[in-house]
């Protein structure tokens, strides 16, 4: 009998084990599987699983709901959701409403789908519900969106690469700053200590000339006693010393009567409490902004996709235009300096109309923007010109130069200009110079017919179109960097830059556009224009490049791609 009994247990079979049990090496029949942990569980593995109060709320299934009835033996994975829901956390998502498209819980179902007609069980009608094909094309989309915000992360950590860098190049910028006004200072402080020299100079030559008189009557008197002294016994002599004497004195009372009594003297250092007091009311050395935009560079070569003639003669324009400069204002407009009318134009983009100008004292040779409200115009006759930007243009106030003022650019509250020969200038805002540039490190000339200037796509560079020697490039303090050249670019005259790390520069001779990369100071591009362009400038905003001709009415805008 026992050897019948022994048997029939070692005969017994066990379709589904214990996964816990099989663990500790003991092999029990499973009677429930966990869906949530996907694990099949005897009874008393079951009873210790429902002790931990994170596991209660697991979804159980009986033995009946995993194996397969008609042989014995373990089916597939039961299909049973193990997903929770976000809002009931310990309720599973097992239904969808077909109405709103949505796999919810059983109590999202009796709180917010009463009224929806079209609700299913997951587990009872997934066959129905759901086609494997599905999963495959999901996985293809749930890829497809993984690469999008990978590629959008990638973009984004570029940018925070470069806002770092400008950062960094911020930081030197009002470290450099400061350094100008301790150059300032010093400055200031030289010409006092120069002052101060020159008034003690003054009191100190009066007071030795004084000091050597009154020496010279002291030698005087001294020897009249001495004189004196030896007559005794001369009665003739003793006469005459006497009377020279009193002579003497009479001048040495003279002398002192014309030298009033001084006791003492000061030298006082009255300090400008002004500068002092301005300086407390600050709070920073300048502001700090963040671009509203932000450019992608561009490393390829610009194609023209369209272009157009523009006429930019008004009914009063007495000459043929001849636009010497032009720029981009930031609402996207286009400001143009007509050297042979003596106006300064308006030109809107969106209708390619000429919406205002102004005339001004002397003729116009380049424009730059200073602020969103404000513009400056190099005028012929050694003249910066300010103009206030709105619905109407008005001139406001002048800086009246030394020298000629041919190219013009701002950037950071300084002007970079050029003078048409040999020399560009950095003034501060006020009209104060900050340096001159002429020569490199070695001494040698750095330009010979300096034109128009641009600031570089970062700020911390200056490009000077030089007919003789192309395009010239500066750090922002006017040092001497690089020139770039190139068989196809022949007198360069106007130069800008796009924001996107290139320099865009007209050839006067040469009568194209060039297109430099800023980082490699390689050409990417040439596009030929009519002959000799004046000036350039290109707005990213809408893609569009403009340059100018003298002697002519019309001006060019391109479409770019």
């Amino acid at each position: 009998m026992a050897a019948k009994v022994s048997d029939t247990v070692s005969d017994e079979i066990i379709d589904v084990k214990c996964c816990v049990c099989i663990w500790k090496n003991i092999t029990r029949q499973a009677e429930k599987y966990c869906v949530e942990c996907q694990d099949y569980y005897c009874i008393p593995c079951t009873d210790m699983h429902k002790t931990f109060p994170a596991l209660r709320a697991h979804k159980l299934l009986d033995k009946a709901d995993f194996t397969t009835q008609s042989h014995g033996l373990q089916s597939s994975l039961p299909c049973f959701p193990t997903e929770r829901c976000s809002i009931h956390k310990a309720k599973l998502l097992d239904m969808f409403c077909k109405n709103h498209d949505e796999v919810v819980c059983a109590t999202c179902v009796a709180i917010n789908h009463r009224t929806c007609l079209d609700i299913h069980s997951i587990p009872d009608e997934v066959d129905n519900l759901y086609k494997q094909s599905a999963s495959d094309k999901t996985k293809k989309q749930l890829l497809a969106s993984k690469k999008n915000v990978e590629d959008i992360k990638k973009a984004k950590q570029q940018i925070l690469s470069e806002v770092k860098k400008q950062k960094q190049r911020a930081t030197d910028s009002i470290i450099n700053y400061r350094k100008e006004l301790e150059v300032e200072l010093k400055r200031l402080e030289n010409e006092l200590i120069k002052e101060l020299e020159m008034q003690y100079t003054g009191m100190e030559s009066n007071l030795q000339s004084e000091i050597k008189e009154a020496e010279e009557h002291i030698d005087d008197l001294e020897q009249s006693v001495d004189k004196l002294q030896n007559s005794v016994g001369n009665k003739a002599q003793e006469y005459v010393c006497v009377k020279t004497s009193q002579k003497k004195i009479v001048s040495t009372k003279t002398f002192a009567s014309c030298i009033q009594k001084q006791e003492e003297a000061k030298i006082i250092f009255s300090a400008d409490m002004k500068i002092k007091n301005y300086l407390k009311q600050l709070k920073t050395l300048g502001q700090v902004s963040i671009a509203e935009a932000t450019y992608k560079p561009r490393t390829t070569a610009y194609k023209v996709k369209q272009q157009r003639y523009i006429d930019t003669k008004l009914k009063e324009d007495k000459n043929k235009c001849s636009i010497y400069g032009s720029c981009f204002t930031e609402d996207g407009s286009l400001l143009l300096a007509d050297f042979n009318n003596l106006k300064l134009k308006h030109l809107d983009m969106s209708t390619y109309t000429i919406i205002d100008h102004i005339d001004l004292e002397s003729k116009p040779i380049a424009v730059c923007i200073t602020s969103k409200q404000e513009a400056a115009v190099s005028l012929n006759g050694n003249i910066i010109q300010f103009v206030s930007l709105g619905d109407k243009m008005a001139t406001t106030r002048k800086l009246k130069m030394d020298h000629h003022c041919e190219g013009l650019a701002f950037n950071d509250g300084k002007f970079f200009i050029s003078d048409r020969n040999s020399t560009v200038y950095i003034y501060d805002i006020t009209g104060t110079m900050l340096h001159k540039i002429t020569n490199d490190k070695f001494g040698k000339p750095i330009f010979t017919r300096c034109r128009h200037i641009s600031v570089s796509t970062n700020r911390d560079c200056v490009y000077v179109a030089d007919m003789d020697k192309g395009v010239i490039t500066l750090n922002m303090l006017g040092n001497y960097l690089s020139t770039f050249t190139d068989p196809d670019l022949t007198w360069p005259q106007g130069v800008c830059t796009d924001k996107r790390g290139n320099i865009l520069v007209c050839g006067w001779k040469s009568s194209n556009i060039v297109q430099i990369s800023e980082d490699s100071k390689t050409q990417l591009s040439l596009i030929k224009t009519e002959p000799n362009p004046g000036s350039i400038c290109i707005d990213p905003y809408q893609n569009k490049l403009v340059f100018t001709h003298e002697d002519s009415n019309t001006i060019k805008v391109c479409e770019l791609e």
